[in-house]
């Protein structure tokens, strides 16, 4: 019997959404750890998380791949104080450009780290693309942060603006901000940080203008 599309589309929803659970149960576990003054292994990160080694192995091969992630995935304070403000429909292209300005500059204060983390999550990809990962299903590489950074600041306009608009918008939001736009600025374009901040920036003035416009475009018609 054939399964429905839209079946199937959940069925790899949930699938994406468990990944991205256990994932964040062995970071979590690892923090934990952290706190109590253990430099975790992955083993140890697996125990305290609950998971089986060859799960954690499969998210972590290496102790170094874990604290580069412990690393990165450290709240960033200001933008979740920034993220703690209300803001309305008014203030939501502010509220974007704020938040990619100062994950931005957060990245490129810290490049050696970001980059680093990058390797890592090259690796594990290509492990999985290689069967070199264990059982040949790929584990969730990324967290996310920007992704659920962008999506609490359009929050207002939801119900408002399509969804589809949001999500073209939220996506190409993300190619101007973190470790990927940095690389691309400095490496490709060999822009040194304060001017690869600033175009960063026009770039994310540029989309939000576009998005906010077609979307304004439309209700008008």
């Amino acid at each position: 019997m054939q399964v429905p599309s839209q079946a199937r589309s959940f069925d790899r929803a949930g699938r994406v959404n468990q990944k991205l659970r256990t994932r964040a149960a062995i970071v979590d576990a690892a923090q934990r750890l952290v706190s109590q003054g253990i430099t975790p292994t992955v083993a140890e990160a697996a125990e305290e998380a609950m998971v089986s080694r060859t799960t954690a192995y499969r998210y972590f091969p290496t102790q170094e791949s874990l604290l580069v992630e412990l690393s990165v995935t450290i709240d960033v304070p200001e933008i979740e104080e920034l993220l703690a403000e209300p803001v309305d429909t008014e203030g939501v292209e502010a509220r974007l450009l704020e938040v990619a300005d100062r994950l931005n500059r957060h990245v490129f204060a810290d490049e050696e780290l970001y980059r680093r983390a990058m390797r890592t999550y090259l690796d594990l990809w290509l492990a999985a693309r290689t069967g070199d990962a264990g059982d040949g299903h790929a584990p969730t590489v990324r967290a996310g942060r920007r992704t659920r950074w962008i999506a609490d600041s359009v929050e207002p306009l939801r119900g408002t603006v399509p969804d589809a608009d949001l999500r073209r918008m939220e996506a190409a939001l993300c190619l101007v901000m973190g470790t990927e736009a940095m690389v691309v600025m400095r490496d490709v374009c060999h822009l040194e940080p304060d001017e690869a901040l600033a175009v960063a920036r026009w770039a994310a003035e540029a989309i939000l203008r576009a998005g906010l416009a077609a979307t304004s475009d439309r209700s008008r018609s």
